[in-house]
């Protein structure tokens, strides 16, 4: 049983966030502020916090009472005099001075003294630890990379550093003109006072305020912010703010030093255990001011309209109707439904809701720079809510006006020639996701919350029209540990994982090698990787293995559907399937994996379109090929899937296996199982994708587009 740490056991005062002051600007002209912006200097960190004591003296101080690990001797002091990538956040002396003097009047005072000398170790590495992202073999954080929202790596407190962009007065004109410099600010309150300064270990960036993240969980959090304040009373009166106070698996702590030696070099892969197995949340929420302008910030008059709109009676209620008493603790309750809808069971910042890797139009100079700005087609990602009628959330990121956005549950038409949204005949724009909640932090403890610009609610369109389209699922994100971990695309690393690390996977034999293996420097242009998202589960040895499946949006005939990528490293897997996990039926014959038996053109039907059509203008005979391939039970890849030479529909080794066609209930759950049917323990398993099609796609009015 996995013992979980709960925020208010692990709150210390170290991390208390500091308040931030508002400034009001008239009669502004814009002036970009380039003064405080360095260059190469060839020194290391802490020769240039030697060098400029008047400055960094006091976290120069600190950085050498505080060790890296508590097995490393070493100070961080020493640590970031050598070589490496980093990323510094390094507060200034009148910084730290202000942070001590705020802890020293504090009405439990958190220290005795403001001399860093003096204060306590837990205090000296909280400021330490927020302030420094060890960037492993990946170039330090510029200014040039950062985008609105949290950076892709976590600090060493293994908490996320958010940017977001202000202004500030540069000057006044003799005129009285005010000019603006922009201001970039880490984790809401922080203002960079000296940027890029780039020294032969990374980068400093110095900041006026310690970084100092809130402890709050992240329904305290939502329930004190002066901007959310209903959304908090309706996350408290359902409990849903009791649920959501766990943060760390304390028991993987314990066992980690025992295992986590076991992975490397295990199979064909390098790979380690995940140090750390944190518990986390994203809710999104509605500001107060929603509400008041829907005239809705009354719980019965909340009650009123979804109840008049028969919001939530349908079949993901699994025989359960909806109840509309005032037992709002009950899950089957108006009101606890409503608010579950809202949560997710994982840590997701601003940039990883959605996943820019591999989708069509895209190149790796383009994932190496970190920068979306030029991403040719949309990306999606669906997330299950919280609560027991298992519900999902579609989340696009899409772009309107040259602007990459978040929205929740958006329902576009595409040209299928191009691939890009037809604007004229859009079916539903979505919720509009705000990457910061302005002068308001939004990271907690324990997650992230999101404002929206509109009520989220599961109406009829949602299952029925929005998530009613192929469903394509990327493994990893069926693991809620992976994405709350930062485990998920951190490209310094294989991963391997065991049966207590991830709650979705269900049973496995010890035989079983589970390994994550992202690409992790998008080698090759990325086209050695014919994965969907550009990463994959890689299971060895005589695997035997049990998970969830993702849920259904509502009852009915679907296509469960397995991505292929084969190639002679990999083996053959009995599939079974089913609602026992215990006594799961199998499904057909084993499926093949190695290119030279089960997957050649002749047991697939798999004929290369450039043959068939050689203009490409015939798009019928193009069609009867799949039709030819679908009786055999297989699909070509997928075009979205960018990989060397062109698509996934360029390879005969990247196909999809149709897996089982037949009736799924929403609310339900189902389990597959995959198991080697070969003595061999070296054989691979590729585990990239599942995809549910309803019938009306798979065998609708029109064809299946080939995307």
């Amino acid at each position: 049983m996995k013992i979980l740490s709960n925020i208010k056991n692990y709150c210390s005062a170290a991390l208390i966030v500091g308040a931030c002051a508002a400034v009001t600007l008239n009669s502004c002209t814009e002036n970009i502020d380039e003064s405080d912006l360095y260059t190469f200097t060839g020194e290391m960190m802490v020769d240039h916090f030697e060098n400029n004591p008047d400055q960094f003296s006091s976290y120069l101080t600190i950085l050498g009472k505080v060790h890296p690990s508590k097995r490393s001797s070493s100070t961080m002091r020493e640590l970031l005099d050598a070589r490496g990538h980093y990323t510094c956040f390094a507060p200034t002396n009148k910084a730290i001075a202000l942070y001590l003097d705020s802890l020293l009047h504090m009405e439990e005072p958190q220290v005795s003294s403001t001399n860093v000398d003096e204060i306590p170790d837990s205090i000296a590495q909280a400021i330490v630890f927020n302030s420094i992202i060890e960037n492993g073999d990946l170039e330090a954080f510029a200014t040039t990379d950062f985008e609105e929202g949290a950076l892709g790596l976590t600090n060493m407190n293994d908490r996320y550093v958010s940017i977001s962009y202000g202004t500030r007065v540069a000057n006044v004109s003799e005129q009285g003109d005010t000019a603006l410099a922009t201001v970039i600010y880490v984790n809401t309150n922080s203002a960079i006072v000296e940027a890029d300064i780039e020294v032969e270990n990374g980068y400093i960036h110095a900041v006026d305020k310690v970084l100092s993240p809130s402890n709050a969980s992240i329904s305290d959090l939502i329930m004190t912010t002066p901007n959310t304040q209903f959304f908090g009373e309706l996350l408290h009166l359902t409990g849903w703010d009791k649920k959501m106070t766990m943060y760390k698996d304390q028991a993987w702590e314990d066992k980690y030093d025992d295992i986590r030696g076991e992975g490397c070099g295990k199979g064909s892969f390098s790979a380690v255990y995940p140090k750390n197995r944190y518990v986390g949340f994203t809710i999104f929420v509605e500001t107060d001011s929603i509400y008041e302008s829907k005239d809705l910030k009354e719980i019965e008059k909340l009650k009123t309209w979804v109840r008049e709109n028969n919001y939530y009676d349908d079949d993901t209620s699994g025989g359960h109707p909806t109840l509309w008493d005032d037992n709002y603790e009950n899950e089957d309750n108006w009101l606890n439904q409503f608010v579950a809808y809202h949560c997710l069971p994982e840590r997701l910042t601003y940039n990883t809701m959605v996943v820019f890797a591999n989708e069509y139009g895209c190149d790796a100079s383009m994932m190496k720079s970190r920068t979306a700005s030029q991403f040719y087609v949309n990306v999606w990602e669906y997330w299950e809510t919280l609560g027991k009628q298992r519900r999902l959330m579609k989340i696009t990121g899409c772009r309107e006006k040259g602007i990459i956005q978040r929205r929740i549950n958006r329902k576009s038409v595409y040209n299928q020639s191009t691939y890009r949204e037809a604007a004229s005949l859009m079916y539903d724009p979505g919720i509009y996701v705000n990457s910061t909640n302005k002068e308001y932090d939004n990271q907690a403890l324990n997650g992230f919350y999101f404002t929206i610009d509109d009520i989220l609610i599961w109406k009829k369109e949602v299952p029925t029209n929005i998530l009613n389209e192929r469903m394509r699922f990327d493994i990893t994100s069926l693991f809620p540990e992976f994405m709350t971990n930062n485990i998920r695309q951190t490209r310094t690393q294989n991963w391997i994982c065991n049966l207590d690390y991830l709650d979705n996977l269900v049973s496995m034999t010890d035989e079983t090698l589970f390994q994550y293996l992202p690409n992790r420097n998008y080698e090759s242009g990325m086209g050695a990787w014919m994965d969907y998202q550009a990463d994959e589960f890689n299971i060895q040895g005589q695997y035997d293995f049990t998970m969830k499946l993702p849920p259904v949006p509502y009852t009915g005939t679907y296509e469960l559907r397995y991505g292929v990528w084969a190639n002679n490293n990999r083996g053959m897997a009995q599939i079974y399937m089913g609602k026992n996990p215990a006594n799961l039926p199998a499904i057909g014959i084993p499926i093949d994996l190695r290119s030279a038996s089960g997957t050649n053109p002749a047991s697939t039907g798999w004929v290369a379109e450039s043959t068939i059509a050689p203009a490409g203008s015939d798009s019928t005979a193009i069609y009867e090929n799949m039709k030819t391939m679908r009786n055999l039970g297989f699909m070509k890849g997928a075009k979205y899937i960018q990989v060397v030479g062109g698509t996934g529909r360029d390879s005969q080794d990247n196909l999809r296996k149709i897996i089982y066609t037949g009736q799924f209930e929403a609310g339900q759950t189902y389990y597959i199982r995959f198991k080697s049917v070969l003595t061999s323990s070296s054989t691979e398993f590729f585990y990239d994708y599942l995809e549910f099609v309803p019938k009306s796609v798979y065998a609708g009015e029109f064809n299946e587009d080939i995307w």
